[in-house]
């Protein structure tokens, strides 16, 4: 029990000894020098004696107490040895003669005496004493012990009516204080085991039963009440413990006694009678003591609160509480807290429920319920809870109404059916609302968080408490108390939008409105002027919070943004952006604007920033930031476009001309370079936040040259150098291999870098384009953003061209699928990549040569790598790279001694590959040209030395040749650096131009793509790649209208002046077209890849149908021929293909995948012959070889299950090629279509072999083929008759419109399709729209189709193929190439020429046409009689390989090129010129060994 552990600690002090003159019994036992016993056997001892005492029951009274007084040191000691092991048979007899004599001793010390002597001498009898009579002590020591052992002592001791007497001395020693104020250690130790044992008393209810035996409870109960500051502090505690004991026992019978003696009432009225006088803390620790006697009693009997309620002991309760309200407490007061927490619990006692009717006032938040389940304690008692409110009201110290507030809540918590039941009621929070300006500051703000958590926790909207909040707000002299009311206001709004509808019905945003017109014309009278620091200014203050509620209401609310321009505030939001305090809560509102009108956002914001002054810059970066935001929507970047918001942005640029110069000019030295670099960095991102995704800006931009002229205000900066200069000597010089752009990056921005600022600023800006050519830095709004570091810088420097190497064969060269794209970055906005180009020379500076070379190196090397895969070098031709490069770094190009050359002539290889203009080609052989006539250079002939980009830093190389092994088994490899016969290396003797020329017209020449016969150039595609959008298409408008007999004309579309086309067409129809694979979509992904779809729709019906479709099935790359009539709908409501099987007879499926290949281009024909009735024969053709043929049933006359037309109806027919909109499923398919037909009739085989060999260059309408191997200037017969030619489409013939140029351009039914595809207004006249015009459409014959246009942003890419080899027709062809060889001076020089000439004529079909019609052949020929000494037998194998006798690798020698073998290999004069290597004879390559005279070839 817990007297044990109590015993433990008393017993550590000084024990008691025996008395004077008596032995110590426990030490006559054991002999001197002997160990003292053991616990057991002490225990035996006091076993043995306690039997003695007992036996002396025929004694005196005298003798047995005093052998019970020696027994007891033993008992004791025992007690102490034994540590809480008792082994005494007799302790509850022991405890009752120990109690009885306790309780005797007491009673001979009171009896007869006045109080106060009878407090002393209780005193004097219980007290330790050192050198007088202990017995008293020893007697309660041992009763304290013996009372905490168990149950049955403590009943003992109970018996003895020791409780009533030990009552009655604490009565005397809490009433009658002693004089003395100190008291000794061993006075406590005495209080505390006379306070435990009554403690253990209380515990049971024998115990409690004797102490109700007499008067004394009632005393002690009524002495705590009204003789309070007469009692002795040092016993106020013990006692109120002890009664707390008595109370907390909840036992009936001291119920019973209380109420039979009128306690509770006396005590109130003592209280009462003493309000005023005493102090608060001690008036509240009686209050409690009395009602926690009424607590305790409560769930055995109501009657003591009954008796507390009849004895005003509310009204007592309130006063209590008031006594605190002026005593400004700095430290919380136990007393008050724990009588506040009784009157809490007050509330909850009543006798039946509360009921209220339900006037809950809607709207209401989601989740929100009234009847709540009778789970959690409700409030029964409303006088209780009147004290709190009332203590509200009259109070005005803090922490008193703090304390109000926190126990309401706390009912909240306890049950949320509590609220509605006061508020109902007695509406508690809706008065203190009018009385919360009077409380102190830190009660305002208790009290509006209370409010909040009706909202937030109990999910209530209380619209009468904020209706009178809103009035505190309007009519409150107090701006702090308002300040706070509208905080807590604002908190509220933005916790659901419900609230955004409720603060504008009851007024509240109008109120906001016009407080805020007020302040804006104070504010723009008075000017912006900067507060004082450290002095804090409400009103400013109250501004900013009314400006952030305007916020949270507009916030996703277009009803309030309306009300907001209704009352004309935009001119007033517009003041406050001129104060930063306000400026971020002004912006928020006009985006909140922009919801309803973005041109007005957008000219405000713009107007700002164009008005803005030199030192404004935070000003313009924070209009900046509110841009990006709004730029992320379509609707913001359209009014940004509309309002002028590119001249805006670059208007900012340029007005930073010379603010990064270093050192400063006088206008810019109060302004760092850091900020003016966040500035820039942050125009940049709205430019780029502008473009991305967004077809319309990214066609305006480029369109209006925007590119170039912020090119211009970069360059104006004043951290890039000088431009190039014509004429002006480069800086050259050794340089060592240059740092990856991302390495110096992060080198110039380290904590420890040591590069000028100018340099640091350069790399900056650099790389804020090469984000931005990435579609990345609108992302990026922070300079120390990490940057992004791609390792495709410089992996064309690790591993060079795939064609310089040496021993290069066809299986090392890598396939197209590989060598593309795959894992580079891509370039997203080309248009930042030339800039980047144009900056590259001004990346120069003549205080720091060495680190200027190699950043221009380093950058360089970065833009190659940019450009390694086949669609970036294709995206920045069609960007125009090429004559940027040649505009802005013509002197590196053109001096080999440049650090530069290399690097960019690399660039310009690759890129001229794709595509280049014929003026660009033009200018950049120029570079080249012969210079005054000067002794010819000798190289020396050597083996082939493998070149790459990091072993050529300009075109100071030389061409060998190996006269080791065969030598044409490696000219033939196609290979795209050129030959592996071909190698660069630095050399100390600079080439001849026509050397340097010619090296790169065979990078640029070699072929990119393996065609299964020979090398061709690629034609211009349109690529559709699935894995962005998972949609991308052509579509194809009004291939057809079939009219009733009275269908008004204009409703059909197409173009031509015949009548309408019929379909389906009555003779049948062939379908050709060029396609290639890039990747095939996955078998689970299952999105095949869709050649033709045919789609028809009857008029005023509501479903479209697809009558014929071409795909290729992803799962076993099959091709589906199929002319069954589906309903044209969405993939989610249609049938799985697995499921759905196709009708008899109109599907044809035909397994291909053997024969396609990934990266090469292939020719796919379907052709449907028209038979008897309804049947029809499908066959498909792939690369001119037939793969198989069925009979089908023919596409029947009208859609879907119609079997007939109203007059006055009409069917449209249209098309698509690949995935449209509605089929949208993401996959990895990426294809490419080239040359397009639709034919109305069904193509021989023949036929289908021409175009086939006509390859996929070809882009007219078979109206003038010549026959194979015919003179150029031979008859030609067209292959299908012009009627005949429905559709042909080819990149060639396009062009980039828009619809309304359609509409006034061809006809307003096509506009209309075309718009609805496009999801676009039939009248908009800015999205571009990339238009194949039907290239038959000018051929007689009925209606055909405009053409088509592509359908999809990120999921169609189209490319203009228009590579080196190809633009060498239009600035000379073969002229230029028969140049070269005229200029060679050297063996090497004549083998570069020839193997361009090689190159060229075996892809471009029309160079050989240019060379008969120039007799190019003769003029060869004539050529190499002159230069016989530099004829090689290298050079005779390039030569067979022209002709076509020595194309090892593809199948065995055929002679295709006649004019080379009659003009050249059988020029026996040039032939026996061939110069033999070291002497040594070749008599295996003069042409006689190949040539026989029947014409074979041997």
């Amino acid at each position: 029990m817990e007297a044990e552990g109590v015993s433990k600690a008393e017993d550590g002090a000084e024990d008691p000894g025996p008395k004077a003159g008596q032995p110590d019994v426990a030490q006559s036992d054991a002999p001197p020098g002997v160990q003292s016993p053991g616990p057991t056997a002490l225990w035996e001892t006091v076993e043995r004696k306690f039997l003695e005492y007992q036996q002396l029951a025929h004694r005196s009274p005298a003798d047995r107490q005093e052998s019970l007084l020696r027994l007891l040191p033993l008992f004791l000691k025992a007690w102490e040895h034994s540590v809480g092991l008792i082994c005494f048979p007799s302790l509850h007899r022991l405890a009752s003669e120990v109690s009885s004599q306790l309780a005797q001793e007491i009673q001979q010390v009171l009896v007869g005496k006045p109080a106060e002597q009878a407090r002393a001498a209780a005193g004097q009898l219980l007290r330790w004493k050192r050198d007088a009579q202990q017995d008293g002590y020893l007697l309660l020591k041992s009763a304290f012990l013996l009372s905490g052992t168990d149950t049955e002592a403590l009943g003992s001791v109970a018996e003895s009516g020791l409780p009533a007497l030990l009552l009655q001395c604490l009565y005397l020693f809490f009433v009658f204080p002693l004089e003395e104020d100190e008291h000794s250690e061993d006075d406590v130790q005495v209080q505390r085991m006379f306070v435990q044992m009554l403690l253990n008393i209380c515990s049971e209810p024998q115990g409690l039963e004797g102490l109700l035996t007499g008067n004394e409870l009632q005393a002690l109960l009524i002495a705590t009440t009204c003789l309070r500051e007469h009692s002795c502090c040092f016993w106020k505690e013990p006692t109120f413990c002890v009664l707390r004991a008595i109370s907390q026992a909840q036992d009936l019978s001291v119920i019973q006694y209380l109420q039979a003696r009128d306690c509770i009432k006396l005590c109130l009225q003592n209280l009462s009678r003493l309000a005023d006088s005493l102090p608060a803390p001690e008036l509240s620790e009686a209050a409690g003591l009395v009602l926690g006697f009424v607590k305790d009693a409560y769930p055995v009997s109501q009657a003591l609160l009954l008796e507390f309620e009849n004895g005003e002991g509310y009204p007592l309760l309130l006063k209590v509480f008031l006594r605190y309200d002026g005593l400004h407490l700095r430290e919380e007061d136990p007393h008050l807290e724990e009588l506040l927490g009784l009157v809490v619990w007050l509330t909850t006692c009543g006798r039946a429920e509360l009921k209220v009717f339900d006037s809950v006032t809607y709207p209401q938040l989601e989740g929100f319920k009234f009847h709540q389940e009778a789970s959690g304690v409700t409030v029964k008692n409303l006088q209780a809870f009147q004290v709190l409110q009332n203590v509200f009201h009259k109070a005005s110290d803090a922490l008193l109404c703090t304390h109000v507030l926190s126990a309401i809540r706390t009912m909240w918590a306890w049950n949320a059916r509590n609220f509605f039941l006061l508020e109902w009621t007695l509406q508690p929070i809706s008065q203190f609302v009018e009385l919360v300006p009077l409380k102190p500051a830190q009660v305002q703000t208790h009290f509006f968080q209370l409010l909040e958590a009706l909202v937030f926790e109990l999910r209530y909207v209380p619209h009468e408490i904020l209706g009178k909040v809103q009035r505190l707000i309007m009519e409150s002299s107090e701006p702090l108390c308002t300040l706070r009311a509208l905080q807590s206001v604002l908190r509220i709004a933005g916790a659901d939008p419900l609230f955004t509808d409720i603060f504008r019905d009851s007024g509240l945003l109008g109120l906001l409105l016009a407080q805020l017109r007020k302040r804006a014309k104070v504010l723009r009278k008075s000017g912006n002027k900067e507060p004082s620091p450290g002095v804090r200014d409400p009103e400013r203050e109250l501004t900013g919070v009314m400006l952030e509620t305007v916020v949270a209401l507009l916030n996703g609310s277009v009803r309030n943004a309306v009300v907001l321009k209704d009352h004309g505030m935009v001119p007033f939001i517009k003041i406050f952006l001129d104060d930063e305090w306000y400026r971020g809560a002004s912006l928020s509102i006009l985006e909140q604007l922009s919801a309803i009108n973005a041109e007005e956002y957008m000219s405000i914001i713009v107007g700002a920033l164009c008005s803005s002054t030199q030192g404004e810059l935070q000003l313009k970066l924070d209009l900046l930031k509110s841009l990006l935001r709004i730029l992320e929507t379509p609707k913001g970047r359209a009014a940004f476009r509309v309002s002028s918001g590119f001249n805006g942005l670059l208007s900012l640029l340029s007005d930073l001309e010379g603010s990064l110069q270093d050192p400063p000019g006088k206008m810019w030295g109060a302004v760092s370079p850091s900020q003016t670099l966040g500035l820039v960095l942050h125009t940049l991102c709205a430019v780029s936040a502008a473009l991305h995704l967004d077809p319309v800006n990214g066609d305006f931009f480029r369109r209006n040259g925007l590119f170039e002229k912020l090119a211009e205000d970069l360059c104006l900066l004043g951290c890039f150098g000088p431009p190039e200069e014509e004429g002006a000597a480069l800086h050259s010089g050794e340089t060592s291999k240059a740092r990856p752009f991302a390495d110096l990056l992060r080198v110039a921005f380290s904590s420890i870098s040591l590069f000028p600022p100018k340099i640091q600023s350069c790399l900056q800006i650099l790389s804020f384009l090469d984000s931005m050519a990435s579609g990345t830095l609108h992302r990026r709004w922070d300079l120390k953003a990490p940057l992004r570091a791609g390792p495709e810088a410089a992996v064309d420097a690790q591993k060079g061209e795939a064609g310089s190497d040496p021993q290069g064969n066809f299986e090392q060269w890598p396939d197209l699928e590989e060598r593309t794209d795959e894992g580079d970055a891509v370039i997203m906005h080309p248009g930042a990549l030339c800039i980047m180009v144009q900056l590259l020379p001004r990346l120069y500076h003549h205080d720091h040569p060495q680190l200027s070379r190699e950043i221009q190196c380093s950058v360089a090397s970065h833009i190659q790598g940019l450009v390694k895969s086949e669609k970036n070098r294709q995206v920045a031709c069609e960007a125009g790279m090429l004559r940027t490069l040649m505009a802005a770094c013509r002197q590196a190009l053109a001096t080999g001694s440049s650090a530069l050359h290399g690097g960019l002539v690399r660039i310009f290889e690759k890129l001229a590959s794709q595509a280049i203009e014929p003026d660009v080609l033009r200018q950049f052989l120029a570079l080249g040209a012969p210079r005054p006539p000067a002794a010819a250079t000798q190289i020396p002939g050597s083996a082939c030395v493998r070149g790459g980009a990091s072993g050529r830093p300009g075109p100071q190389v030389v061409v060998g040749v190996t006269a080791e092994g065969p030598a044409g088994a490696q000219d033939s490899s196609p290979c795209p650096a050129g030959t592996q016969a071909l190698g660069r290396r630095p050399s100390a003797q600079s080439p001849t131009p026509a050397l340097q020329t010619a090296l790169s017209l065979i990078s640029m020449t070699s072929p990119r793509n393996l065609q299964p016969q020979r090398a061709a150039l690629a034609p211009s595609f349109v690529e559709f790649d699935m894995s962005v959008e998972g949609y991308g298409c052509l579509f194809i408008p009004t291939l057809s209208t079939v009219m009733g007999a009275s269908t008004e004309y204009s409703v059909s579309g197409g173009i031509g002046t015949g009548a309408a086309r019929p379909f389906p067409p009555p003779s049948g129809l062939t379908f050709s077209c060029w396609f290639l694979v890039s990747r095939h979509s996955s078998a689970l992904e299952g999105h095949p890849l869709r050649f033709l779809t045919l789609v028809r729709h009857l008029a005023r019906t509501e479903q479209p149908f697809v009558c014929f479709s071409v795909s290729l099935c992803p799962d076993d790359l099959s091709l589906v021929v199929s002319t069954e009539e589906k309903e044209f709908q969405p993939l989610d409501v249609m049938e799985p293909e697995d499921n759905a099987e196709p009708s008899a007879g109109r599907q044809l499926q035909v397994r291909c995948g053997q024969l396609l290949a990934c990266g090469q281009w292939h020719h796919l024909a379907v052709v449907v012959t028209k038979e008897m009735k309804r049947n029809c024969t499908v066959s498909t053709y792939l690369d001119g070889q037939a793969i198989g043929s069925a009979k089908m049933l023919y596409i029947q006359a009208l859609p879907g299950p119609f079997l007939s037309m109203e007059p006055s109806s009409f069917v449209d027919v249209y098309g698509y090629i690949a995935t449209p909109r509605v089929w949208k499923q993401r996959s990895t398919l990426t294809w490419r279509l080239g040359p397009t037909y639709l034919f109305e009739e069904a193509v021989s085989m023949e036929t289908l072999e021409v175009i086939n060999k006509l390859g996929p260059r070809y882009c007219g309408n078979f109206q003038a083929v010549p026959a194979q191997g015919a003179d150029p200037g031979a008859d030609t017969a067209p292959l299908v008759a012009e009627e005949r030619v429905s559709m042909g489409l080819h990149v060639a013939s396009s062009s980039t419109t828009r619809v309304a140029d359609i509409r006034s351009t061809y006809n307003e039914v096509d506009s209309r399709l075309i718009a609805k595809e496009m999801n676009i207004s039939s009248r908009d006249n800015a999205m571009p729209v990339f238009l194949l015009r039907n290239c038959a459409g000018h051929l007689p014959g009925p209606l055909r189709t405009i053409g088509a246009v592509a359908v999809g942003h990120l999921g169609v890419r189209v490319f203009h193929s228009s590579p080196a080899a190809s633009s060498l027709d239009f600035i000379g062809g073969p002229a230029i190439l028969l140049g070269l060889i005229s200029l060679a001076t050297d063996d090497h020089t004549m083998y570069a020429a020839v193997k361009v000439l090689h190159l060229v004529l075996t892809s471009n079909v029309m160079c050989d046409r240019l060379m008969q019609h120039i007799f190019g052949y003769q003029v060869m020929a004539f050529l190499l009689r002159k230069k016989s000494s530099l004829l090689t037998h290298r050079v005779l194998q390039l030569i067979l390989a022209v002709a076509g006798t020595a194309e090892l690798g593809f199948g065995p020698p055929a002679r295709t090129n006649v004019g080379v073998f009659q003009h050249v290999l059988c020029d026996f004069e040039a032939g026996a010129r061939i110069h033999a290597p070291c002497g040594v004879p070749q008599p295996g390559l003069h042409p006689l060994a190949i040539w026989d005279p029947s014409g074979d070839v041997g």
